[in-house]
């Protein structure tokens, strides 16, 4: 059974279908990229991925460790252990990248 499942991935805006049918399984351990043009859907794929577009925003399924997984915001996927880092990330030049990566989201202690 794949760690993670997108099953049939339908997503429309106005007047543009962004994704059609898109699958795709994940393993434990396993490095992918989504390659493709401007408006493939790279971006459309993983924000609903990662709960940017809820679920009810799109047609088929998210399946995580066997479970349907409805991600209803970014916090959601978080809290499942998926996490969106933007591309465009702005990032503080004195830390390092593990520090710049947990950027708000590190460890803590009582709170």
């Amino acid at each position: 059974m794949p760690l993670l499942e997108l099953r049939g991935i339908t997503k429309d805006f106005p007047g543009a279908r962004a994704l059609d049918g898109v699958s795709l399984d994940l393993e434990p351990g396993e490095v992918h990229a989504l390659c493709g043009e401007n408006g493939a859907g790279k971006s459309t794929l993983i924000k609903v991925l990662c709960g940017v577009h809820p679920v009810g925003s799109y047609g088929g399924e998210v399946r995580l460790r066997g479970e349907t997984a409805r991600f209803r915001a970014l916090a959601d996927s978080e809290a499942s252990g998926i996490a969106l880092i933007a591309q465009e990330l702005a990032l503080v030049p004195g830390l390092s990248v593990a520090e710049n990566l947990l950027l708000g989201r590190e460890p803590r202690r009582w709170g």
